[in-house]
């Protein structure tokens, strides 16, 4: 009797077999989704155990430095940090995890140098479930190659079998399961996907009762990521590493395709300023200054936020106090048409605002 990881390798063989089309379209998005649950269920039989990765986050932001052996991870994370990570020029050099700090305009930005991914890490060959666990809890994966651009899209497969999306935003949708009523779909006109289509992949996750709404155009593999349950959302770069190596410029071409690429030698010293710039842009940080009741600005310590956040939120990491007795906040910056704005608790804030808060007591 065929065991699930026989099932899984038929399934793998046959996608790989199978030309992609308008007319296997369908096809490769049924296979994908049993692939999915057959992964899904073969993780529910694996027992826990074996001796895992434990680093603590740090610092305002995680990256992840991920890809296969020898291809220059630890000399990359030396250059960023002052981190000293063992260097070799052999398979496998990397076997724990070693965290450094990259300090790049006032953001402390910790950079983790995981063990190289192998084929099939996302089943576990060469403990690849504890580095994959990692990559989950990053805010950032730089995916790391040398100029000969090898196996990329096979690193990106093993991430994404592990429920690791780069460079592309979870979509819009929900499932409510149901006992009754068959499976009742909820979609604008210029979602391309037919509803049988949408039916065939929720049954091969075992879902036969159920309202659907998708509110956006999605693409199959979409709806699948979503049905996993498990996967997240990242963003990524993509470094080539050696660029001082004689390569063929159509191999690092090729890799634009998957996203930003950034083109370094760590041992030449060559583009590490630019990749710290690019790190620091990916994960969207701002820097925020208090400014004192008595006019002081701290410009040496910045706080290191999230693009997107408000006063509120500010206000809550200093103290619930102070958000207890906020009366307004005054804002200046180098990005604000106005010399000095009065704002609320909901404001969104700016990189190198200057933020003064006024309380009622």
């Amino acid at each position: 009797m065929a065991t699930i990881q026989d099932r899984i390798k038929e399934i793998e063989e046959e996608l790989h077999k199978t030309e992609y089309n308008k007319a296997t379209q369908k096809h490769i998005g049924i296979l994908k989704a049993k692939l999915s649950r057959l992964e899904l269920e073969a993780q529910s039989h694996k027992k826990g155990g074996g001796e895992g990765f434990s680093v603590p986050k740090s610092g305002d932001s995680t990256v992840a430095l991920v890809g296969f052996p020898s291809v220059g991870k630890s000399s990359i994370l030396n250059k960023l940090t002052s981190q000293e990570s063992k260097i070799g020029s052999f398979a496998f050099t990397t076997l724990t995890v070693i965290p450094g700090t990259l300090n790049y305009k006032g953001a402390q930005i910790q950079i983790l140098d995981l063990p190289g991914i192998i084929e099939n890490a996302s089943v576990g060959s060469g403990r690849g479930r504890e580095v994959l666990s990692m990559v989950r809890n990053a805010d950032l994966v730089l995916v790391v190659t040398d100029v000969e651009a090898k196996g990329v899209d096979r690193i990106i497969f093993e991430l994404h079998r592990a429920g690791i999306v780069l460079n592309r935003r979870r979509r819009n949708i929900s499932v409510k399961k149901a006992n009754s009523g068959g499976i009742k779909i909820h979609k604008p006109r210029k979602v391309d996907i037919d509803d049988d289509d949408i039916k065939d992949v929720l049954k091969e996750f075992k879902i036969t009762n159920a309202d659907v709404f998708i509110r956006e155009s999605i693409t199959m593999d979409d709806l699948i990521d979503h049905l996993k349950g498990n996967t997240i959302y990242a963003p990524a770069l993509f470094v080539v590493n050696k660029i001082d190596l004689p390569h063929k410029r159509e191999n690092i071409e090729n890799l634009k395709q998957f996203g930003r690429v950034v083109e370094v030698s760590a041992s030449a010293n060559i583009g590490m300023e630019k990749l710290k710039e690019e790190i620091y842009q990916s994960l969207e940080l701002i820097r925020v200054y208090l400014r004192e009741k008595s006019g002081y600005v701290d410009t040496e310590r910045p706080l290191v936020l999230r693009k997107g956040i408000v006063v509120r939120e500010v206000v809550r990491k200093i103290s619930r106090e102070m958000l207890e007795s906020f009366k307004y906040a005054i804002i200046a910056g180098p990005h604000r048409k106005q010399a000095e704005l009065r704002v609320g608790l909901e404001y969104e804030l700016l990189d190198s605002d200057i933020l003064t808060i006024i309380s009622r007591n």
